[in-house]
C-alpha cells in the first residue's frame, strides 16, 4: 500500500488529475471498484496521511499541500482550509481529460443508445476512438512513472459507456453475435454503425447442374446469385464457402456437404435462425440449406481439412456391351498411384492458376448396369483429384 500511496503522491505533485483518471492509473489493483471509486479512495487515504503529518509540523507541508490541493481538488482543499485557515488555490483541470470525462460518458451513452434504438437492434458492441490528447497524456504519465497496473482510457470508456447503454436502454452487449457495432469517435464527434456479417454453419445440397456455388469472374449462374436475391430483405449480399471443388457440372446430393454461409450487412432484428432457414430455402428446387448453427471464420478455415474423400456417382456410356461377370469383378477395388495434371479445361478457364501435378487413389465402391451400354459407378476420390479425368 505504501508504494501505491508514494506513487500517487508523486504523480499528483506533478499532474492535476480527476478521481477517475487517477484511479485508472491503478485499475488492476483492488476488485469490485470503479476507477472513480478507486481514485477517490486513493485521494482520501492520502489526505488522511497529510493530516497526520501536518498535525506534527504544519508549516513543513504547507507548500506541498497547497500544490496538491490545486492538482487534486477535494478532499485536499478542505484539509488545507482546516489546517491553515486560508483559502486553497482553484483546482486545475485534469491533465488527461480536462475534467470532461464524466460529461463525455453521459453524452455518448445517450448518442450510442439512441443510435442503436433507431436502428431497431437489441444486441450491440462498441468501439471507441478517444481524443488523441487523452491517450497521449495518460501514456506520458504511465511512462514517466513506469506504471504497471494502469488501464487505457479507451478501455474504460468502452466499458462504462457500454454498461450504461445496456442498463439505460434495456439493450444487450453481445461480443459473439452483435446485430450492430457502433464506432464512437469522441474526437470527431461521429457515430459509425457497422453491421457485422452473420456467419452460419450449414449443410448444402445442390439439386441441379448448370450452377456453380460461387460467382464466376466471367459470369454464369451461381447459387450465390440466387441466394442473394432470396435474402435481399435480410441483408446486402451473401457468400457461400464449400470445402470441395466448386463446379457447375456436378450436383451435390445425399446429405450434401458442410458449408459456411455469410450474410453481409444483415438487417438488425432479422437474425432468427428459423426465419433465415425459410428464406434461404425459397429456391428449394435448385438448392437446399440446413442451418446447423452459428459459424465463424475459424470454422470456415478449418472446413477443407475435414474432407478426406468425396463420394461420386457417375453414369458411363460404353460403345460395346460388357459381360456382367467382368463388371462385377471391377468393384470393390482401389486403384492406387493415380497421377493427374491440372486439366486443360481448368487452365483455360483461368480459375486455378498454373499447371501442377497431384497424386492420389481411386476407390471403386460399386458398379450397376443401367442398360446394355450404360453403367452407374459409385467411387471415391481425395479432394485434389478431378473426377472426370480420373474416370
Amino acid at each position: 500500500m505504501s508504494e501505491i500511496l508514494r506513487l500517487s503522491r508523486e504523480i499528483l505533485a506533478r499532474y492535476p488529475l480527476c478521481d477517475r483518471c487517477l484511479g485508472r492509473l491503478f485499475a488492476n489493483l483492488g476488485r469490485g471498484l470503479s476507477n472513480l471509486e478507486r481514485g477517490r479512495a486513493i485521494k482520501l487515504t492520502l489526505a488522511m496521511g497529510y493530516h497526520d503529518e501536518a498535525s506534527r509540523d504544519p508549516e513543513r507541508l504547507r507548500d506541498e499541500l497547497y500544490n496538491i490541493s490545486r492538482n487534486a481538488g477535494e478532499p485536499f482543499q478542505s484539509l488545507y482550509r482546516h489546517i491553515y485557515g486560508a483559502e486553497p488555490p482553484s483546482t486545475m483541470p485534469c491533465y488527461i481529460c480536462g475534467g470532461r470525462i464524466e460529461s463525455l460518458i453521459s453524452e455518448w451513452v445517450k448518442r450510442a443508445g439512441d443510435s442503436i434504438r433507431n436502428l431497431g437492434a437489441s444486441r450491440f458492441i462498441l468501439g471507441i476512438r478517444p481524443p488523441r490528447g487523452f491517450v497521449e497524456a495518460e501514456e506520458e504519465i504511465a511512462r514517466v512513472f513506469s506504471l504497471q497496473y494502469w488501464e487505457s482510457i479507451r478501455s474504460e470508456l468502452k466499458r462504462e459507456i457500454g454498461k450504461s447503454v445496456a442498463t439505460t436502454y434495456g439493450l444487450s452487449p453481445d461480443f459473439d453475435d452483435p446485430e450492430v457495432m457502433l464506432i464512437l469517435d469522441l474526437e470527431r464527434g461521429s457515430v459509425e454503425a457497422v453491421m457485422p456479417p452473420l456467419i452460419l454453419s450449414t449443410r448444402l445440397v445442390k439439386l441441379v447442374r448448370g450452377f456453380s456455388v460461387k460467382r464466376r469472374p466471367r459470369g454464369g449462374g451461381s447459387l450465390e446469385d440466387i441466394a442473394r436475391s432470396d435474402i435481399k430483405d435480410l441483408g446486402r449480399d451473401v457468400s457461400i464457402k464449400i470445402p470441395i471443388r466448386d463446379t457447375s457440372r456436378y450436383r451435390i446430393l445425399g446429405r450434401g456437404c458442410e458449408s459456411i454461409i455469410e450474410i453481409r450487412s444483415p438487417e438488425p432484428g432479422r437474425r432468427d435462425l428459423r426465419n433465415l432457414a425459410k428464406v434461404l430455402n425459397r429456391s428449394s428446387s435448385t438448392y437446399r440449406v440446413e442451418i446447423l448453427g452459428r459459424g465463424s471464420r475459424r470454422i470456415a478455415e478449418e472446413l477443407p481439412a475435414k474432407v478426406r474423400r468425396i463420394w461420386y456417382r457417375a453414369h458411363i456410356y460404353i460403345e460395346k456391351e460388357v459381360d456382367s461377370r467382368f463388371i462385377e469383378s471391377l468393384a470393390p477395388r482401389r486403384i492406387t498411384g493415380v497421377e493427374q495434371k491440372t486439366p486443360s479445361r481448368i487452365l483455360r478457364a483461368g480459375y486455378r492458376g498454373v499447371e501442377k501435378v497431384v497424386r492420389g487413389d481411386m476407390g471403386i465402391e460399386k458398379i450397376l448396369r443401367i442398360s446394355n451400354k450404360t453403367l452407374e459407378i459409385l467411387f471415391t476420390l481425395p479432394p485434389n483429384i478431378y473426377a472426370e479425368e480420373a474416370i
